[in-house]
Order: C-alpha cells, then structure tokens, then sequence
C-alpha cells in the first residue's frame, strides 16, 4: 500500500490512460469490423444474375449461375468474349464489387471551364510572344552595356 501512494499523479494518469486504451481498441476494433462484414453481406445477398462483377482477384465477368451449397453461395461467372469465352465457380464472398452499365450522373462529373473561342487564344499567343520579345530586347541591351563597360 504504501508504494501505491507513493505513486505521482502523472504516472496514476498515465496508468489510466493505458487502462481505457486496452478497454476501447478491441470495441473499436469490433464495431469496424462489424459494419464492415454487413456490407460484405448485403453485397453477396444483393447478387444476381446478369450483373457484371469485379473479383477480389481482378477477374471481370457477368454471373449466369447462383446456388447455395451447404453454408457458402457459389457464384459462376462468365468471363471473356465470343470465342474466348471461360468460365469460373467461385465463392461470393470473392466478388469486390458490381459494375453498373450506367453512365455517370453529370454532378458527380468534375466541373469543366467553358471553351475559349479561338480568337481568344490567338491574342493570348500574341501578347505572350510579345513580351518574349520585350524581355529578349531587354536582356540583350544589358549584356552590350556590360560589354562596353
């Protein structure tokens, strides 16, 4: 008892500090990945066929076959095109992502400049080669005055 008084009030801080660490990190821990296996499970339970998919290997394919078997949903998938068709039984869980055949909403679009007229652009050459030829005169009256001193 006597040592536990003796202890100073930064080394008590400090020894709560590391309590609450080790209580919060595997909560933390526990809540992302749980948020992150019910995505994973909406994904593989949203799954049907004709949707083009990703792999987590990096296979693109379109599903033609579901079926559950046991405790796992089998997912086959055709990859290829016309005579090079192949085609793969994999688990769902092994699906990253669906593809969809839409294009993109223009607001998600990054924001363009309207187009300059080509007149514009012209006089914006021209000024630019303009003072070129200012700093080209300048540069060139400074070097024959050092010369002549």
């Amino acid at each position: 008892m006597s040592t536990l008084l003796a202890l100073d009030t930064t080394q008590i801080i400090l020894i709560c500090l590391i309590a609450v660490l080790l209580i919060a990190y595997p909560i933390i821990m526990f809540t992302k990945n749980k948020k992150e296996n019910q995505k994973i499970a909406e994904r593989t339970n949203s799954l049907k066929k004709g949707d083009k998919v990703l792999t987590t290997s990096g296979v693109y394919g379109k599903i033609i076959d579901i079926r559950l078997e046991g405790n796992s949903k089998q997912i086959t998938i055709e990859t290829g095109t016309g005579n090079y068709k192949s085609y793969m039984t994999i688990d769902a869980y092994a699906i990253y992502s669906v593809i969809s055949d839409q294009l993109p909403v223009a607001k998600d679009l990054p924001e363009e400049k309207p187009a300059e007229s080509k007149e514009e652009k012209v006089e914006e050459k021209g000024e630019e080669k303009a003072e070129l030829k200012k700093e080209e005169k300048a540069s060139k009256t400074s070097t024959k005055k050092n010369s002549k001193k």
